[in-house]
């Protein structure tokens, strides 16, 4: 497997939820939600480049300004079919492999990704991830060979915003990486994304509360401040977890090892 790996960032202010969730501010006309993503980002030593992969139309025009005042590479293309747009920023920028995140969480668990990324590359792994991360904190890591096959074999579904879900449909197909983070940050119930207007405000109450002058804010330390607040995070937790495609593919190998060991158990018997 080639080396080199970029994190593309699929961009729309289209929600049905909250609109514009990636250039809300967590502060009043100060650092949106996808530039405080990109500043946890630059802080991953593996990762080669940022690439914004824009969806058309004059509404997102937003993101490719913010792509030309930070200097990072974009593409433009078809808003439904998100996964061939991360196939035409990698093919620009000739990307090996994708590291995947959502452009809907200010927030990153950084410190563990340089570890992910070089078992990674060293196994020749197709895709990778770590189990339980606070909603929002997590990301994926998939080889561009990986999605081209999602993308020629897949139906219109598997090309939409769940790029990864043909991956997770059909995992005898790859090889797959799951990791286990420290058991302090297995928190899944922690819920540190922006897709609901009460998402922004607890992340803006966060944002305010603990972020210091030149240094990101540790996920841990968000824990710490979602469990010792909990009049704060109250509007939030009825909303519970998002099951998003990362989340299903070891949801889905979960049920597949207990379906082995019940079978294997059952020949023993």
């Amino acid at each position: 497997m080639n080396k080199n790996v970029d994190a593309i960032l699929a961009c729309r202010v289209q929600g049905s939820r909250l609109y514009g969730k990636p250039l809300q501010s967590l502060i009043p006309d100060g650092i949106t939600v996808i530039e405080s993503l990109i500043g946890y980002l630059q802080a991953i030593r593996s990762l080669r480049k940022i690439i914004l992969a824009i969806s058309e139309g004059k509404e997102n025009y937003g993101f490719i300004q913010l792509a030309k005042r930070l200097s990072l590479p974009y593409v433009v293309g078809d808003e439904c079919d998100v996964l061939h747009r991360i196939l035409d920023a990698a093919e620009q920028e000739k990307s090996d492999n994708v590291f995947r995140i959502t452009t809907e969480g200010p927030f990153v668990l950084y410190e563990h990704a340089d570890t992910l990324i070089e078992e990674f590359l060293e196994g020749g792994y197709d895709w990778a991830s770590y189990r339980d991360a606070p909603e929002g904190t997590g990301y994926e890591l998939v080889s561009t060979e990986a999605f081209q096959r999602s993308h020629d074999h897949g139906s219109s579904r598997h090309r939409s915003e769940l790029v990864t879900s043909y991956i997770c449909e059909h995992q005898d197909e790859f090889k797959l990486l799951f990791k286990d983070l420290p058991e302090r940050l297995r928190r899944p119930d922690v819920r540190l994304t922006v897709d609901y207007a009460e998402d922004l405000v607890f992340c803006q109450i966060v944002y305010r509360s603990l972020k210091k002058e030149g240094q990101l804010i540790p996920v841990e330390r968000i824990i710490e401040f979602w469990d010792t607040n909990p009049e704060l995070r109250k509007p939030i937790e009825n909303i519970g977890i998002d099951w998003g495609t990362g989340r299903l593919v070891w949801e889905a190998d979960d049920v597949k090892r207990a379906e082995r060991q019940t079978s294997t158990g059952s020949k023993g018997t």
